[in-house]
């Protein structure tokens, strides 16, 4: 038993610790983010079905609802604002996201993306005049640590993301800051092809259930392996350096 404390040993002990507790927990993460993704699908699947909220006669608002949650709004577009959102693609084109401010009858702006545009296409002229629009309220996007950076120009008409704050301050209009909407209809429908209405998120779970058992089956096979070098090393015989060498007569 004492050879299995020598110090080559216990780094192979160490070792095989740190490494099941590693698996483990990836195994555990993976579960929770299954988790986190049934609960957004449940969530986005919930209001997507649930009727349009009317906020075109409401007075004011600071917010337009829960995400995924859909809204109808009166007012007009204004145009001298529009703005892109780049590296965008759909069906494997690349393109970009057209947006613009949408100002409403109670005189709130709200920002919305129309939709996608290919990236040969120059940004479509929005419907002039009054109209009604319907779509999924999406709540404002900020950068990750690893994001691509905006431009710091003032007067940037081009972004990597709807964040929401950072498009007020390159924009004159007083954009609502926490809510943007995401296009369904407009009413008059607009003539035009294109933007391309932007497709909603694919409700799946993803492969974090199979990754999970791959992780918990490593976790497995490293125990599995350590006892059976350990019960090997354990059958081996002992070598006594003092013991007397047995000679022929």
């Amino acid at each position: 038993m004492r050879r299995l404390f020598a110090p080559r040993w216990i780094l192979v002990h160490v070792s095989v610790a740190l490494l099941i507790f590693l698996m483990i927990n990836l195994g555990f993460w993976q579960l929770n983010r299954l988790d986190a993704k049934k609960t957004r699908n449940a969530s986005i699947s919930a209001q997507i079905q649930r009727p349009p909220v009317d906020l075109s006669t409401t007075p004011t608002f600071d917010a337009l609802g829960p995400e995924w949650s859909k809204v109808v709004l009166k007012g007009e577009y204004s145009s001298k604002d529009a703005i892109t959102i780049i590296n965008r693609s759909l069906d494997g084109a690349a393109g970009y996201n057209s947006a613009l401010p949408f100002i409403t009858t109670n005189g709130q702006v709200v920002l919305v993306n129309r939709g996608f545009v290919p990236l040969a296409m120059s940004n479509p002229l929005a419907p002039p005049g009054t109209l009604q629009i319907l779509g999924y309220v999406r709540q404002t996007q900020k950068r990750s640590a690893v994001g691509a950076i905006d431009s710091s120009s003032p007067d940037s008409t081009e972004f990597q993301r709807f964040d929401l704050s950072v498009i007020a301050n390159a924009t004159d209009a007083k954009l609502l800051t926490n809510n943007y909407v995401q296009l369904i209809a407009e009413n008059p429908a607009s003539q035009e092809s294109w933007p391309a209405p932007v497709a909603l998120p694919t409700l799946d779970e993803g492969s974090h259930l199979s990754y999970a058992f791959q992780w918990f089956f490593f976790t497995a096979t490293a125990l599995t392996g350590w006892i059976y070098v350990v019960r090997k090393k354990l059958r081996e015989p002992i070598n006594d350096p003092a013991a007397p060498e047995q000679t022929s007569a």
